[in-house]
């Protein structure tokens, strides 16, 4: 006699675009910009798309730091990112300026007119404080581990004169996050099993008691791939009851129970209610198609065959739904 029990995981999955507005920074006494590129409209970027972002083109408009007559007058700058940050290209007049951290090649020099770093002139104090628009051509490559509702944030490095009495800064400074590009990353998804049928096998010879001392435990996994964050829910078709097909999971002799544990829940025929989390973002670590992290689903079977109706298949169904929610949810972490 013969009692399996195969997992069949349903898995859900949307989209949702949520933002996250970029916050200026700010400086007293030396010279210096922040940036902001905006898309019109926004542009989004989809983690799971197998082709990103390719030379889109958005305007940056940099704001000056300065208090009353004392200003940013003029400012030579390159973005920079950190070593192992994801292959981005951005583009100025066909020259990159984004360069890793610790190799921008000479990279900027004060009131240089040279490719590769932007420059530009304020003009005195009465003059606005935003510089007129520079067309950049960003390029986002594929599965990137972006976060949901976040802009995309670089360092600037750069020199600037100053007027009104502000200071110089005349050795390349770098200021963080100083730059944010609007291209709304996607609250994406994507989930599936991972791992062998849960079976228990044959288990027609043991007792209730022989199934208590020397338990028999099958483990799978559901593999969740996620830029922001996700909510869990888990139903069993019988109630946490094997039985064969045209049983009867309320009859004794023709079901046998079990539990499964999930993301630190566990249910059994005695608590049938569903397993609800919520999760924080799961992130896209690895590479396609085994991006993600493995969520452990075990089960353990609770009551032996040896007086059940003899038959070949004893099985339940586990329905596993897994959703995407709006960046900023809150959640906690599944592992």
């Amino acid at each position: 006699m013969s009692k399996k029990i195969p997992l069949l995981a349903a898995i859900c999955g949307v989209l949702s675009v949520a933002g996250a507005a970029p916050a200026w920074a700010q400086g007293k006494g030396t010279c210096g910009v922040s940036g902001q590129a905006l898309a019109s409209p926004t542009i989004t970027y989809d983690p799971f798309s197998p082709t990103g972002l390719t030379q889109v083109t958005i305007p940056l408009i940099l704001t000056r730091f300065g208090t009353g007559a004392a200003k940013t007058q003029t400012v030579n700058f390159v973005l920079t990112k950190p070593v192992g940050t994801p292959n981005y290209q951005i583009l100025y007049n066909g020259t990159s300026i984004l360069y890793t951290e610790g190799n921008t090649m000479g990279h900027p020099t004060i009131n240089s007119q040279s490719a590769g770093e932007i420059n530009y002139n304020f003009g005195g104090a009465s003059q606005p404080d935003q510089s007129t628009p520079f067309n950049l051509v960003v390029t986002v490559p594929a599965n990137v581990d972006l976060s949901a509702g976040l802009p995309i944030d670089f360092d600037i490095l750069y020199v600037c004169n100053g007027t009104g009495g502000m200071a110089d800064v005349v050795t390349p400074t770098k200021l963080s996050s100083a730059i944010h590009i609007n291209v709304n990353v996607l609250s994406a998804l994507q989930a599936s099993y991972a791992g062998p049928a849960l079976d228990f096998g044959e288990v027609g010879d043991k007792t209730d008691a022989d199934v208590t001392s020397t338990p028999i435990i099958r483990t799978g996994y559901v593999r969740v791939a996620s830029s922001g964050p996700y909510s869990i829910d888990v139903t069993s078709q019988n109630g946490y009851r094997l039985t064969f097909p045209g049983g009867n999971p309320a009859n004794a002799t023709q079901s046998m129970g079990y539990s499964a544990t999930f993301v630190g829940q566990t249910r059994n025929p005695s608590n049938t209610t569903p397993i609800t989390r919520t999760c924080t973002r799961a992130g896209l670590a690895g590479s396609p198609p085994n991006q993600g992290i493995l969520l452990p689903v075990d089960v353990r079977l609770l009551q032996g065959g040896q007086t059940r109706t003899p038959a070949p298949n004893y099985q339940d169904i586990l329905t596993v739904t897994i959703s995407p929610l709006a960046a900023g949810t809150p959640g906690t972490i599944c592992s």
